[in-house]
């Protein structure tokens, strides 16, 4: 669509900030003025400007707040903000989302903006995707901070609840999303005002905000408590399951989803257990797991999914090459894998409370965000979040070169390709980014090149705390660098290394170059590893090498293709086999927002009602509504218990007892509807709506929540006796487990009966009429 009718139209990430722009120009008459004024004085003015600006009609950033701010940077960063970072200030001030490339300073645009909420009385937070970036762009931008008088700190997974209260309260805190979460969560069990750390949602700046607002809303964020079960004995199930032979012993679904067990498997595994019959209600516990242990082998793969480190799994977030910390799948899956890896099976978990990273956002008053690739998600970001998005166009044009992508049928020959590709440039000393999309791709590779001579550095989930010292030599002349994504790793690859100090020599050989090994399920971050070369107007080049083999064209692309490039891939050409995998690749995009929705359809019923209960919580807390709402159910037993005590010991013993209470019902409706959740999908084979049929359950479960959770507590105090009393809540043993992380969720592997009859036509059509299957 031409930009002027997207804009006619509002379609989303169209919004123009070209009215914002006059603001950019009018700030320069005005640095002069800015510059004149000492630190205390620079600090009353971006105080009272940005109140100013901070209308009730929203923010519109001045030219005077503007140029306090690029003054401020300056002064204490050595840094003068180019006009598209300023630009893209005001545009996140104005409430918007902004698309800046990789490399125009994304961090500095953050930073300013955040300033100029928090000089405006705004609590800001700059949500970042991990530890490393939230301390060293805190610690970074302080000086900035500290000029116009504003408090700054930073949460990461080792900050104390001391040192997360201390910071909540001051103007701008950077954390990763998944530890605000968290925050959130743990201070929904809170009893007292010092268990809580309070995390102020008034305004959150995201970086990479199609990553977090997009890819990661998908997965919700956990607080689980360790159980008192013993863990489960996964040992027989793996044996069981070990050697089975893939399409003679089990099969694997198009989209490498779900695995099952054939006839065959059926028999072999039941005369391995002495002739039993797995489909009776006694074998139900082990026909489980051993489904389970089949899913760990066959569709759970070492050094792609996961890493085995000092004795543990660690899940890898694929869409990151980075160890996912704290996170884990479901309890059964988990120990599976544990024992295919021969670990330690460990203690299950309990779900307390979850909240999806989509909801935790739309909980903040103002939300606007950055990224090198928001249009992309602009349709998402304003179904899900209402949110306006734009771009903010590079400084200097753009001299990168993206050469066509290089498609093949054989890995091998795409080996070979890629490392006569590597010692070809290598040989001319042009710096190159190999960007891969597993660990154990990325030292396959390693290997490979070592093999020929040229000494490459491997970055991914194994080794990712060294990643901001290698990135940031990867431009240097003659450097070859190997990586998985590179999303969110928040570290520039100048030309000439950090300093640039070679940056001519550099140049002169072509800039860096990108060499993609295989296609991801998002084209977002394809583009995003392209955009490491071609900064800042540097000149570059990239390069795709794709292979039909790889797991976006097997697991996506339709069937009849598959078939197609199986019998004919070698006399295939080129633009018909780039068709294949670009095809293969929007279908995992258009599945990636298909469980997006899904996620947010499955979740709006239980994020209601989990407001109700905080509601109560809140209620309780902060009043007697609990003595009053028990002393109708058990007046003469509270009437003993103050006699024996206090009336005053008496209501905080009920107000725990009933805090507890709710706690506990709620994990158990949590639980029952994590249940009804995994099977849900099965009412579209008899032709309902899943959704619907959801949140029927959802509400017709959650009637006399509340009474229940009184009676459960009148059922505890009145058997409160006299020594557990003088003993204190602690006598009760109503423990509260603390552990968290976060679970790996599975979407509809059915489908709606829509997609079921579309695919079931297709291959009528193909296998009947046009006879290609």
């Amino acid at each position: 669509m031409k930009r002027w009718l997207a804009r006619a139209v509002k379609a989303p990430g169209s919004a123009s900030f070209a009215h914002l722009q006059r603001a950019v120009d009018e700030s320069k008459a005005r640095l002069e003025w800015a510059e004149n004024l000492d630190d205390r004085a620079l600090a009353l003015a971006a105080q009272r400007t940005a109140r100013e600006d901070a209308g009730s009609d929203g923010f519109t950033a001045s030219p005077q707040l503007l140029a306090i701010l690029a003054t401020a940077a300056e002064r204490t960063l050595s840094q003068r903000p180019f006009d598209p970072q300023l630009l893209a200030c005001a545009a996140l001030l104005s409430g918007n989302v902004v698309e800046l490339d990789t490399g125009e300073g994304k961090t500095l645009v953050g930073a300013m903006a955040a300033a100029g909420f928090a000089a405006a009385r705004r609590k800001v937070h700059v949500l970042s995707v991990n530890d490393y970036l939230a301390r060293r762009d805190a610690e970074w931008m302080g000086p900035l901070f500290e000029v116009l008088g504003l408090a700054v700190g930073w949460i990461g997974q080792q900050t104390t609840p001391a040192t997360r209260r201390a910071n909540y309260q001051h103007d701008v805190v950077y954390a990763p999303v998944s530890e605000i979460g968290y925050d959130v969560l743990r201070d929904r069990f809170g009893t007292t005002d010092t268990d809580m750390v309070w995390p102020m949602h008034d305004v959150a700046i995201v970086d990479e905000a199609d990553a977090v607002m997009i890819d990661e809303a998908m997965s919700p964020l956990v607080l689980a408590g360790s159980s008192r079960e013993e863990p489960a004995d996964f040992a027989l199930a793996d044996s069981l399951v070990r050697d089975l032979v893939a399409d003679a012993h089990y099969a694997i679904d198009d989209d490498r989803a779900t695995v099952s067990l054939t006839d065959q498997g059926i028999d072999v595994i039941e005369q391995r257990l002495g002739g039993v019959n797995l489909y009776e209600t006694e074998h139900t516990e082990a026909f489980t797991r051993i489904n389970l242990a089949l899913h760990a082998h066959a569709l759970v793969e070492r050094d792609v999914d996961y890493l085995v480190v000092e004795g543990e799994i660690k899940l890898i977030n694929t869409a990151r090459g980075r160890v996912a910390q704290q996170q884990r799948w479901p309890d059964g899956l988990h120990a599976a894998i544990e024992a295919k890896e021969q670990l330690a099976v460990s203690a299950p978990g309990i779900v307390l409370d979850t909240i999806t990273v989509q909801d935790l956002l739309a909980g903040y008053t103002t939300l606007v965000g950055m990224s090198g690739t928001v249009i992309a998600v602009a349709e998402d970001l304003t179904e899900f979040y209402s949110v306006r998005s734009g771009r903010v166009e590079r400084r200097l044009p753009q001299r990168r070169t993206d050469e066509p992508q290089r498609v093949f049928t054989d890995d091998r020959e795409r080996m070979d390709a890629v490392v006569h590709e590597v010692s070809e440039r290598h040989g001319a000393g042009q710096p190159i980014l190999v960007g891969t999309q597993s660990v154990a791709e990325s030292e396959q590779f390693g290997r490979a090149l070592a093999k020929v001579g040229i000494d490459a550095v491997v970055l991914n989930a194994r080794n990712d705390a060294h990643e901001a010292s290698v990135i940031a030599r990867a431009g240097e002349f003659g450097a070859v660098t190997i990586s998985t994504q590179l999303s969110g790793r928040g570290t520039d690859i100048r030309l000439g290394g950090a300093e640039e100090q070679d940056h001519a020599r550099v140049a002169a050989v072509g800039g860096l170059a990108v060499l993609l090994v295989g296609r991801s399920p998002s084209e977002r971050l394809d583009a995003q590893l392209r955009g490491r070369s071609g900064r800042q107007g540097d000149p570059g080049s990239t390069l795709v090498f794709v292979s039909t083999n790889d797991d976006v064209v097997q697991a996506n692309a339709p069937a009849h293709l598959l078939e197609k490039v199986r019998r004919s891939g070698s006399r295939l050409d080129q633009r018909t086999l780039a068709d294949i995998v670009d095809r293969a690749q929007r279908i995992a995009e258009g599945i990636r927002r298909d469980q997006h929705r899904d996620t947010w359809d499955f979740s709006r019923a239980l994020s209601r009602q989990r407001k109700k209960v905080l509601a109560l919580r809140g209620e309780i807390l902060s009043g007697d509504l609990t003595s009053v709402a028990l002393e109708t159910r058990m007046p003469t037993k509270l009437a003993s218990l103050e006699e024996a005590s206090s009336p005053q010991f008496v209501a905080d013993l009920t107000r725990r007892v009933a805090l507890w209470c709710l706690d506990e019902q709620w994990c158990e409706h949590l639980a029952h509807m994590s249940e009804v959740r995994d099977g849900i999908h099965l009412q579209a084979l008899a032709g309902v709506n899943p959704r619907e049929e959801f949140h029927r359950v959802v509400l017709e479960e959650f009637q006399g929540f509340f009474d229940a959770a009184y009676e459960n507590a009148v059922g505890i105090l009145e058997k409160v006796t006299t020594d557990q009393l003088l003993a204190g809540f602690e006598a009760l043993e109503l423990r509260r487990p603390s552990a968290t992380w976060t679970y790996m969720m599975s979407a509809n592997p059915l489908g709606s009966p829509m997609d079921r009859a579309g695919r079931q036509a297709g291959r009528w059509l193909r296998t009947r009429v046009l006879k290609i299957e």
